[in-house]
């Protein structure tokens, strides 16, 4: 049987230098162009933008709006013509990989259809009709024949190996932060309703404000039902959850641009000012508990210290006591001198008292709007008062003065601020609401994304360095 090439790889041609078809690679050059240009053009709006956001010639309220849009626009502008230019580079590529494919293949085909026109008249003649030279002519051209088929599998493997690099190359190019990733869906949906989620913190953060305002008020109020207390106590707990929350949201909205660093920074003042508060207080719990513990010692030093100065006394009428002989009137008077000394030892102790002193507005109002912080002050001064000797007292009583003044500190610091950027802000709710431009034009000087928590941020022109 003749000997016929293999069918020939999709790629092959029969003139390599014909028009152009689709898939050739004149073909994906056209593409190529038609990319390159796409980006350049992409590159030109760009320009227009940024002459835009600079704001030149742009006066009222709409121009810190529309300057915005147009620095959100042109960034990712800037991230499509990249992905064009990087991918263009990619598809001239591969129209070299096709156009040398397609070179290789159709000089194996020129070959192996020589050879198969030496190879079929001679096969088709009997073998002792051969002459040498016919033999000769047969052999190379069979061997001709193998070569070529050799050479065009190796042109289609290089062909696919090819193929695989720069599609996995492209494929990397495409799978970048313009698709819908997770962040990216993040940043549009944070992004489409920064209105309403501003409003909504701004609510939550005017709601914390008056509860903790009441709950000093209702510290304040010494005839406060139980019930009010415990609802006051609730709602402190709501307000600082909603602290941790608000927090989050706005740490979100500032990573996507749609926020200010600044509201982040108010919040953790918040929330350090918040565990700061607890911490204190229970240093004032704890440290009222000690100074009773150091006073009710003290007390019992006192008793004995005293009792100790009596001792020759007491010995004296214990050994008189002992003797039988004395009469009736004498020994009634030195048990009660015994009982009057005992009385005198008693007195000398002052132990610690056990009543809640009375406290005013003003001193809650000083102890960071805590009821059980001004008592504890008041305590803790009523004992070293009794022993202001006593060195385990006054250390006691310094520790709760340090939590008390850290507990003051505190609510002062966080009071403080919330109020000042309540004050000083604007309001997303009331567009007349008075405020310091100054204020917040500092507060909008740290609205900018962060390339650490924006994968989008990255620099996308990397894209062709990495492949």
């Amino acid at each position: 049987m003749p000997h016929r090439p293999r069918d020939w790889h999709p790629l092959r041609t029969e003139d390599p230098y014909a028009d152009p078809t689709p898939g050739s690679p004149a073909d994906i050059r056209t593409g190529r162009r038609t990319m390159t240009d796409t980006a350049i053009e992409i590159r030109t709006q760009i320009t227009r933008l940024r002459a835009l956001s600079d704001g030149t010639g742009l006066k009222g309220d709409y121009a810190d709006a529309l300057q915005d849009g147009a620095d959100r626009l042109r960034d990712k502008l800037g991230k499509v013509a990249d992905r064009y230019e990087a991918v263009a580079v990619k598809v001239s590529a591969w129209a070299e990989a096709v156009e040398d494919a397609q070179h290789q293949t159709a000089a194996a085909h020129r070959a192996a259809t020589a050879a198969h026109d030496i190879i079929t008249p001679l096969d088709a003649l009997p073998e002792a009709d051969l002459t040498p030279t016919q033999k000769s002519d047969l052999d190379h051209a069979r061997a001709s024949l193998i070569r070529a088929q050799a050479a065009f599998d190796g042109a289609v493997g290089d062909y696919e190996s090819d193929a695989r690099r720069l599609s996995g190359a492209i494929e990397d190019l495409l799978d970048d932060s313009l698709e819908d990733s997770c962040w990216s869906w993040t940043s549009n949906l944070l992004e489409r309703n920064a209105a309403w989620i501003n409003e909504a913190l701004e609510i939550i953060g005017w709601i914390a404000t008056v509860v903790a305002i009441a709950a000093v008020l209702i510290a304040c109020a010494p005839t406060a039902p139980a019930w009010l207390a415990l609802a006051a106590s609730w709602a402190i707990a709501g307000a600082e959850a909603a602290t941790y929350g608000t927090a989050l949201v706005h740490t979100a909205l500032a990573a996507t641009g749609n926020g200010t660093w600044a509201d982040v920074g108010l919040d953790v003042v918040a929330i350090l000012t918040l565990r700061m508060g607890k911490a204190a207080e229970q240093g004032v719990t704890a440290g009222v508990d000690a100074t009773r513990v150091a006073s009710r010692q003290a007390a019992k030093d006192a008793v004995s210290a005293a009792r100790a100065e009596q001792s020759g006394a007491r010995q004296e009428i214990a050994r008189e006591l002992r003797n039988r002989s004395i009469s009736k009137p004498r020994r009634q008077f030195l048990e009660g001198r015994l009982k009057q000394m005992n009385r005198e030892a008693r007195a000398a102790a002052r132990y610690p008292t056990q009543h809640v002193p009375e406290v005013s507005k003003a001193e809650i109002w000083r102890a960071g709007g805590s009821r059980s912080t001004a008592v504890a002050e008041k305590v803790g001064a009523h004992e070293l008062a009794k022993h202001s000797a006593n060195p385990a007292v006054q250390a006691a009583a310094q520790r709760l003065n340090r939590s008390a003044v850290k507990n003051s500190a505190a609510f002062a610091v966080g009071t403080g601020a919330d109020l000042a950027d309540k004050g000083a802000g604007s309001s997303d709710l009331f567009d007349g609401k008075p405020n310091l431009a100054q204020y917040d034009d500092g507060k909008q000087f740290f609205k900018f994304h962060t390339s650490w928590v924006d994968p989008d941020s990255a620099p996308t022109a990397m894209a062709g360095a990495r492949n």
